[in-house]
C-alpha cells in the first residue's frame, strides 16, 4: 500500500515537471512571436510609408508627363491645323493668282491680236506679202534720208535683200522704176551695211559697181530691174548719191508686229 502510494506520488511529481517545462517553453514560443512580429510591424510601419510615397510621387510624376504629353499633342495638333489651314489658303491664292494671270493674258492677247489685225488691216492697202514680210513701193520720189524717215514713219525700213528669191520679187515689183535700197557705206568708205547694221557679205552688183564717182560721194544703193541708159543699161545694184530723189521700197518683217 504504502509503496504504491509511494510510486503514484513521484510519478505525479514527474508529471508537474514536465507540464511545467511544456508551459514554459510555450511561453517563450509565444513571447519571441510576440517579439518577432512586433518587429515585423515596426518595419512595416516604417517602410512602407516610404514606399507609399515614392509610389505616390512615381505617380505624380508619371500624370505630370501624361499632361505634358497630352500638352504636347495638342499644341501639335492645332499647329498641324495651321499649317493645313495655311496651305488651303496658299493654294486658293496661288489658284486665284494663276486665275487672274490667265485672265490677264487672256486680256494681253485679245489686245495684241486686235492691234496685230489693225495693224495688218492698215497694211493691206498698197502693201505686198512675201516671204514673212510685208512690202511698200511708193509712187513718188524722194532722197535717200527722205524715203527712210517715211518707211521708219510707217513703223518698217528700207528693204534689206537676203537672197536671191528676194532680189528676183524685188527686181519684178520695181518693174520699169529706179529704186533705193536699204544699203549704204556712209559711215566708212566702201563698207556697206544694211540699215539694220548688219555688213553686207556677197550682193546683186551691176557690173563695175560700186564704183564711186571721184566727183560726187556715192554713199547710198538703188536697184535697176531694166537697162536705163543713166546706169548704162546695166541691170543690177548701183551706187549712187544720197541726195538724188527716186523711188523706194520699205518693208516690215512680220517678226515686227508681234515684237516691234
Amino acid at each position: 500500500m504504502l509503496v504504491k502510494e509511494l510510486t503514484a506520488c513521484l510519478c505525479s511529481s514527474g508529471s508537474d515537471s514536465v507540464r511545467i517545462r511544456s508551459s514554459r517553453a510555450a511561453v517563450v514560443c509565444l513571447v519571441l512571436l510576440c517579439v518577432l512580429l512586433l518587429t515585423a510591424v515596426i518595419v512595416l510601419c516604417v517602410i512602407f510609408p516610404q514606399e507609399r510615397q515614392q509610389l505616390i510621387s512615381k505617380n505624380e510624376n508619371l500624370t505630370n508627363e501624361r499632361e505634358q504629353i497630352i500638352l504636347k499633342n495638342t499644341n501639335l495638333t492645332n499647329e498641324r491645323e495651321q499649317i493645313i489651314l495655311k496651305n488651303t489658303n496658299l493654294t486658293n491664292e496661288r489658284e486665284q493668282l494663276r486665275s487672274e494671270l490667265l485672265i490677264c493674258g487672256n486680256i494681253s492677247l485679245v489686245y495684241e491680236n486686235k492691234k496685230l489685225t489693225a495693224e495688218l488691216v492698215a497694211f493691206t492697202v498698197g502693201w505686198i506679202f512675201y516671204q514673212s514680210s510685208f512690202y511698200y513701193m511708193s509712187n513718188e520720189t524722194k532722197n535717200w534720208t527722205e524715203r527712210r524717215r517715211y518707211c521708219t514713219e510707217k513703223g518698217a525700213d528700207l528693204i534689206i535683200i537676203n537672197n536671191r528669191e528676194e532680189y528676183d520679187f524685188v527686181q519684178n515689183m520695181s518693174a520699169a522704176a529706179v529704186v533705193y535700197i536699204g544699203l549704204t557705206d556712209s559711215d566708212v568708205e566702201g563698207s556697206w551695211k544694211w540699215v539694220y547694221g548688219s555688213t553686207l557679205t556677197s550682193g546683186s552688183w551691176a557690173s563695175g559697181q560700186p564704183n564711186g564717182d571721184n566727183k560726187v560721194d556715192e554713199d547710198c544703193a538703188v536697184t535697176v530691174a531694166v537697162p536705163r541708159p543713166a546706169f548704162l543699161n546695166l541691170v543690177g545694184w548701183h551706187d549712187v548719191a544720197c541726195n538724188r530723189a527716186f523711188q523706194w521700197i520699205c518693208e516690215k518683217r512680220i517678226s515686227q508686229f508681234i515684237l516691234p
